[in-house]
């Protein structure tokens, strides 16, 4: 067997190991945060749960809010697939049924939605909502005559903080309304918003 041959192998082992290494720590972590909350998580605990040592992990992530951040983005990636999937591609996501779509998401992985907005708020997704704000709020308020960058950011603002202060607060108490009923809510406390914004770029979903 060729020299070159075999290191691929060794590399195609260490890639793996590597994998499976990754998925026990957020599987691990995940299972935790049913439990505690996430300042109560240490990298101590990760690694005796996943028998691993502490440099092990640190070879995957920085930190406790880097790991958060990973699997946020894996689950938020898995659930835009799922929700384009049920929309069939409808591109207003202040829809009715769009907004009760990304609610079903939010329940189906509640307790860790709730974990996360409790320690991290919106602060990692402000890069798609920034996307969102130029490319679909902008156009929405020039419509409205508002020219003032400093206003629209405002009127913006208040929206954002409002949706995920909403959807915040039905996770903490459980989901006992329907996404169907949620959806409702938010859509009357966004009722200035039109169903005819331009459609959201495909920059806001990565």
């Amino acid at each position: 067997m060729s020299v070159v041959l075999m290191e691929g192998k060794m590399n195609t082992k260490k890639n793996e190991r590597f994998a499976e290494t990754d998925r026990r720590i957020r599987k691990a972590f995940t299972k935790m945060v049913l439990n505690k909350k996430t300042n109560q998580i240490s990298v101590r605990e990760i690694c005796e749960a996943t028998g691993i040592n502490r440099s092990s992990f640190y070879l995957h992530y920085a930190d406790i809010p880097a790991l958060i951040t990973a699997i946020v983005w894996e689950k938020w990636t898995e659930s835009v697939e799922r929700i384009h999937e049920e929309m069939h591609g409808d591109p207003n996501i202040f829809s009715e049924a769009y907004v009760a779509a990304t609610l079903r998401e939010a329940k189906r992985d509640r307790t860790f939605y709730r974990a996360y907005f409790e320690k991290f708020g919106t602060a990692e997704l402000e890069k798609g909502y920034q996307t969102l704000f130029e490319n679909v709020f902008k156009p929405f308020f020039r419509r409205l005559g508002i020219e003032s960058e400093h206003c629209m950011e405002y009127h913006f603002e208040f929206v954002k903080a409002g949706y995920f202060a909403v959807t915040r607060k039905w996770l903490l108490y459980g989901c006992p309304e329907t996404p169907e009923e949620m959806a409702k809510i938010i859509k009357r406390s966004m009722a200035a918003i039109p169903d005819d914004l331009p459609p959201v770029p495909d920059e806001f979903f990565i």
